[in-house]
């Protein structure tokens, strides 16, 4: 993954796939080493499951490896009874389309840009999550990406504990954030006022680069994270293959776990 995508690490990411799905990762390998690898997660309650990092050795690149993990992952998917979910990149969305994904718009990859600073809104603080907010939290969450993910919040609050933030709103949680090594992810608001507090405590925290944030194409929120200082630096086909559009109260999605989870 990291000759394929030139990027220093993919260890978080792997090792939440592992922990969400056990069957979720899928290798191919050439004289006893991996030359193709992909993962998947599902997340039967929505009947839908992502499919993400693939990633094909340079020197093996055009001999249909990526085509080949894709399918065995989206039949990992099937057996969960879940149909497949992507974000491609503009060389990658001709070929899923070939492999019969639909386009379903534009997912918005943004950075924080120099020098911002994010005041409070008013009424709107966030607090670190605690071992009592968990099953809240699952089920906010459940609600409003369309599927349970249980075992992945827990991993990323495992991953993460002092950078878990959420806000409550009449006593009841309308947003949380998880503040990764290099993304804000996921970020999930009911409101703009919850969101600009939860990035108002993010962007305080130290980071090796600006973060990023991927925006799913049905949230709501794009426009109050370019007020908050996020520039936006490409965008992604999101491509479904055996559903249309997606459960819960996606319009709340403002960052996704990653570009694999969704």
């Amino acid at each position: 993954m990291q000759r394929a995508y030139g990027v220093s690490s993919f260890r978080s990411s792997i090792d939440r796939f592992v922990a969400a799905q056990a069957d979720g990762l899928a290798v191919i390998e050439a004289d006893g080493r991996v030359v193709a690898t992909g993962c998947c997660v599902a997340y039967p309650t929505g009947r839908f499951g992502w499919v993400g990092l693939i990633a094909t050795e340079p020197a093996f690149e055009r001999r249909g490896l990526a085509t080949a993990i894709t399918e065995h992952l989206s039949a990992v998917l099937a057996a969960h009874d879940c149909a497949s979910v992507l974000d491609a990149s503009a060389a990658g969305a001709p070929v899923y389309a070939r492999l019969g994904f639909t386009d379903h718009g534009l997912t918005t990859v943004m950075t924080l840009g120099d020098h911002v600073s994010v005041g409070f809104p008013g009424g709107a603080r966030c607090a670190t999550i605690a071992a009592a907010d968990i099953d809240e939290l699952v089920a906010f969450d459940a609600a409003r990406f369309g599927g349970e993910r249980a075992a992945l919040i827990a991993k990323l609050v495992d991953q993460h504990p002092d950078r878990t933030f959420l806000v409550r709103s009449a006593g009841a949680i309308s947003g949380y954030l998880v503040a990764q090594e290099s993304t804000l992810a996921p970020v999930l608001a009911d409101d703009t006022q919850t969101l600009t507090a939860l990035i108002a405590t993010a962007v305080e925290l130290p980071y090796s680069t600006p973060p990023r944030i991927n925006v799913p194409p049905d949230s709501e929120h794009l426009t109050t994270l370019a007020r908050c200082g996020f520039e936006q630096r490409r965008q992604l086909r999101h491509m479904h293959r055996g559903i249309g559009g997606l459960p819960g109260k996606r319009s709340a999605v403002a960052g996704m776990v990653s570009l694999g989870e969704g």
